[in-house]
């Protein structure tokens, strides 16, 4: 009889303290608790894409250089200057967008767009800066090189930020500076404008080297990221 009676108060202690835990348990899973709060936190990837939008806020036009009627230079392979300054600021235009920037471009496809529209497309969408992509020619097939250009005094600094920025990489042509230039779309325009020549077609060596993905990849990824170091700096 007295091992029954032990064996039930046992019983009943056990009941008890498993009661007692269960209740413990559910206090601490409570909002508000310390063990709730204990919980280690998940990265959220929506807050950091957000992080990453450094260019928020920014408006800005490309405009590539010619289109339509206007082919603009052409190369003794067959490069069509119309044609590959498409496809680079096509390529910018992505680049900017990623990191939060608001992008318009002046054409997005094989049209003449006149250069009083595109310099009407800054105005029009108030934008922050204007970067006109061309590529360049010159009479004798020796010339080589990149060049940025600008035509208000305060719109060098960007221009120099851009132009630093590609030649932070081995981009395998000659760097011929950045410099004053009386250019329409420069000199008409209202808003911070800057106009880069990325290479000669009329030179065999920059003509080839243009139309790789290796050199498309890093010219429109430097300058993204000369955009970023102007605006963050």
């Amino acid at each position: 009889m007295k091992r029954r009676k032990v064996f039930i108060t046992i019983i009943i202690l056990l009941l008890v303290f498993t009661a007692f835990l269960l209740l413990e348990y559910k206090k601490a899973r409570q909002p508000g608790s310390a063990a709730f709060n204990d919980t280690p936190k998940i990265d959220n990837p929506i807050v950091k894409d957000k992080e990453k939008l450094v260019l928020d806020g920014i408006r800005i036009v490309l405009d590539p250089g010619h289109g339509g009627r206007d082919i603009g230079a052409s190369g003794q392979k067959g490069t069509i200057e119309k044609d590959i300054t498409l496809k680079t600021a096509i390529k910018i235009k992505s680049g900017l967008e990623q990191v939060g920037a608001d992008v318009k471009i002046t054409r997005d496809g094989d049209n003449y767009t006149s250069l009083d529209d595109r310099v009407e497309m800054a105005a029009k969408h108030q934008a922050d800066l204007f970067i006109s992509i061309h590529y360049d020619a010159f009479e004798t097939n020796d010339v080589h090189g990149m060049t940025s250009y600008y035509y208000r005094k305060e719109d060098q600094k960007i221009a120099e930020y851009i132009h630093q920025q590609i030649f932070k990489v081995d981009i395998s042509t000659r760097n011929r500076g950045v410099s004053f230039g009386d250019y329409y779309v420069l000199r008409e325009n209202k808003v911070p404008a800057v106009l880069l020549e990325l290479g000669y077609l009329s030179n065999a060596e920059d003509e080839a080297l243009i139309n790789t993905d290796d050199f498309q990849n890093k010219v429109t990824t430097r300058i993204v990221e000369g955009v970023i170091r102007y605006y963050s700096g």
